[in-house]
């Protein structure tokens, strides 16, 4: 081949290789492609209406191109059923931005059922056209933990478990103004607060019957508060014997002690620690009170009286008095 056909060729395949060259790296930055109308769209994802805390209200933002008419509707996702308008679609969005809420209501002004619904954009500018949705969780529920509250010598033991959902759990003890700090247990976890029966002070709160309080609360803001009772003692004892009958006389042992004084007292049982505050515990005190050293003072128990529907209190002073309940026999 003759040498000016080869640098023919070689000088048209030159030509190729930057055409191809512009196309590819050039030609993107001198023709962008329009941005679409729509540029940014975000919604609330979960929320509670009518909650007096947390999240209440849902609401819908966007980010516009250019001028644009708008239309936002939240629809049931089961059957397409339009609930609520946001915005018509009728009037033209001249600015960048626009915002709007939804209160949770439909069309009639009435609250919306629980559940999840479709937020669905349409846009139009011209011939150009918009579409898409997004998902918002309407939750008016409270978590609903297990709650159980036992009685120890020396302390109050709250736990708290399954509460169907991401929850945030604060305990207290509201008559001696003791309150932790919120903790987060998952929809299935649990946690524990064991609380040692002083007060904000540090001192020990006298002995009875105390309040431990549990608030469960969500991140839409929604709330429930159980109460339930913990019987304060400061005082490990127990009754001998421990499974008595009507006619007997009961004594106590005082663990940790060396046969100190004590005062020991009957009464009906009309409830047990644990139960929802406001349920009682003591009723009528059958007889008299007895003192007098551990190891020799007994009290009697009245015939006719079944030792299960009663309690039997032994204090050693007025900071420290144990609440004894009887076993059944069999």
């Amino acid at each position: 081949m003759p040498d000016q056909g080869r640098r023919g060729i070689i000088a048209g395949g030159i030509v190729v290789l930057v055409l191809v060259a512009f196309s590819v790296f050039v030609l993107p930055f001198a023709f962008t492609t329009p941005p679409p109308i729509i540029t940014r769209f975000v919604a609330t994802r979960s929320f509670s209406p009518g909650s007096e805390a947390g999240r209440s209200i849902a609401t819908v933002a966007i980010r516009l191109s250019e001028p644009s008419n708008v239309a936002i509707t939240i629809k049931d996702p089961d059957d397409g059923r339009v609930v609520a308008r946001l915005a018509d679609g009728n009037d033209t969005v001249r600015t960048k931005t626009l915002a709007v809420r939804w209160d949770g209501t439909d069309l009639d002004g009435a609250r919306v059922p629980d559940g999840t619904y479709a937020i669905d954009l349409e846009a139009r500018a011209g011939e150009k056209k918009f579409s898409k949705s997004r998902k918002v969780v309407v939750d008016t529920t409270a978590p609903a933990p297990d709650v159980t509250v036992t009685s120890t010598p020396v302390a109050c033991i709250a736990e708290v478990s399954a509460p169907g959902e991401a929850a945030s759990i604060t305990f207290a003890a509201p008559n001696a103004g003791v309150q932790q700090k919120p903790r987060t247990i998952g929809p299935r976890g649990s946690t524990t607060w064991t609380w040692n029966g002083r007060g904000r002070d540090g001192a020990l709160v006298p002995p009875g019957l105390q309040v431990i309080r549990v608030v469960s609360e969500d991140d839409r803001g929604n709330r429930d508060a159980v109460a339930r009772t913990c019987w304060v003692s400061h005082l490990a004892a127990r009754a001998v014997p421990g499974r008595p009958a009507a006619g007997d006389e009961v004594g106590v042992v005082v663990e940790g002690q060396d046969d100190p004084q004590v005062t020991l007292t009957l009464r009906k049982r009309l409830g047990t620690p644990g139960d929802a505050a406001g349920v009682q515990v003591l009723g009528d005190q059958l007889g008299e009170a007895v003192s007098g050293p551990a190891s020799t003072t007994r009290i009697t128990i009245p015939a006719g009286e079944s030792p299960s529907g009663l309690w039997l209190l032994a204090a050693t002073d007025a900071q420290h008095e144990a609440l004894i309940g009887f076993r059944e026999q069999g």
